[in-house]
């Protein structure tokens, strides 16, 4: 046997193993298996967390037997599950963002169509650095998985090299709806599932953009942009690799070579319909720190990863504190709501490296209420 025949044979084989884990991988991937009256049952507690006090949530709850019946019922059938949006505007952290969020009815369909249909095909294709809407990941798993990315990497190379951070521009919005049913065709073979994704990608208006607020939406956006991910992870020579929804960085030792692999990102990008937001997308010394997922990383003594939070984080929870102390001198927020606002806030900064930030805060804090008339003392926060 020849050379190329070995090439040949070997290739095919492994494209018949792949063959093989994809049809094992999608084999209950069909509407039959998300309409089971087991699954929506299911889907309806799991939507129901965090929500069981809205009046909704509880009428549907009354009758949760009989309404995954009629959900499964309507399913089957093939009708359209979409009653429409309630559509909302949030604030976060400074950013106006429109949600589009669907009734609890259509949510436990869609949460069942993308538990048990949907997210089983899409996630054994991501790479594993892709952190976002995957269980057992979040936003934990991506800042431990940067801090071994840079430990590794000062294990090789001491603290010199550069960091490429990136970000899609307008991601959900920038979606073209083309391009993510071509993404559910390749992932999913049973066409009447395909069919009933088909029409919630539909439900949105035009022929670009995902709405927030939908979980088949955040599957779809997660996977999206997996070609870019599996080229820099695994052809782009890279020494780390990772992303969190639109958040992306890719790590080596010359700027050059990152340089090439953003050329690279860009024109797959270009190709999705996807385009990287300019004022985001940049090449960092990594012995100058820089940010991601809202928090400072830099190298300490003796290559210490140390994570802080970023100066907007700090800066935004002092005019917070201060805007709260107004409030309740003005009868219209309880310390008791303030103070627990406050806890929150600083739970999530004491998994940093900031013990004097957390210090000089509760002293803040200690200030800013100190003159507020309160019946009860608050208990003494601890670290």
């Amino acid at each position: 046997m020849r050379s190329d025949e070995r090439h040949a044979a070997r290739r095919a084989r492994r494209e018949q193993k792949r063959k093989e884990k994809r049809a094992k991988r999608v084999e209950n991937c069909t509407l039959e298996n998300v309409a089971s009256l087991e699954n929506l049952y299911e889907a309806a507690n799991k939507a129901a967390n965090g929500i069981r006090w809205k009046a909704s949530v509880q009428r549907y709850h009354l009758d949760a037997l009989g309404n995954s019946v009629k959900i499964r019922g309507k399913l089957l059938r093939g009708e359209d599950i979409h009653t429409g949006f309630i559509r909302f505007t949030v604030n976060e952290r400074g950013k106006l963002r429109d949600i589009a969020a669907v009734k609890f009815p259509e949510r436990v369909a869609q949460k069942a169509v993308n538990q048990y249909g949907f997210m089983p095909a899409v996630r054994d294709t991501l790479i594993f650095d892709n952190s976002a809407n995957v269980k057992g990941k979040g936003t934990h798993f991506a800042i431990m998985r940067m801090r071994k990315h840079l430990a590794d990497h000062y294990r090789r190379h001491g603290s010199e090299g550069y960091i490429l951070l990136g970000d899609f521009k307008g991601f959900f919005a920038s979606i073209p709806h083309d391009g993510a049913k071509a993404l559910v065709r390749t992932m999913i073979d049973d066409e009447a599932l395909i069919s009933l994704i088909f029409s919630q990608i539909d439900t949105q208006d035009g022929d670009r953009g995902l709405s927030l607020g939908s979980e088949i939406n955040q599957t779809i956006a997660v996977s999206y942009p997996s070609r870019i991910d599996h080229f820099v992870a695994e052809c782009g020579g890279v020494e780390a690799y990772g992303r969190y929804m639109d958040d992306f960085y890719a790590i080596h030792t010359s700027k050059e070579h990152l340089q090439v692999v953003l050329g690279a990102i860009e024109a797959i990008a270009h190709d999705l319909g996807l385009t990287l937001n300019a004022n985001k997308t940049h090449i960092v010394k990594l012995t100058h720190g820089f940010t991601y997922l809202k928090r400072k990383f830099s190298y300490g003594e003796n290559g210490r990863i140390v994570v802080r939070p970023s100066r907007e984080t700090i800066t935004r929870e002092r005019r917070k504190l201060k805007r709260q102390a107004r409030l309740v001198a003005d009868g219209k927020m309880t310390f008791e709501q303030a103070y627990t606002s406050y806890q929150s806030w600083r739970s999530h900064v004491l998994d940093m490296d900031a013990h004097e930030l957390v210090l000089r805060m509760d002293r803040l804090f200690a200030d800013l209420f100190a003159n507020l008339k309160i019946k009860e003392d608050p208990p003494q926060p601890r670290i």
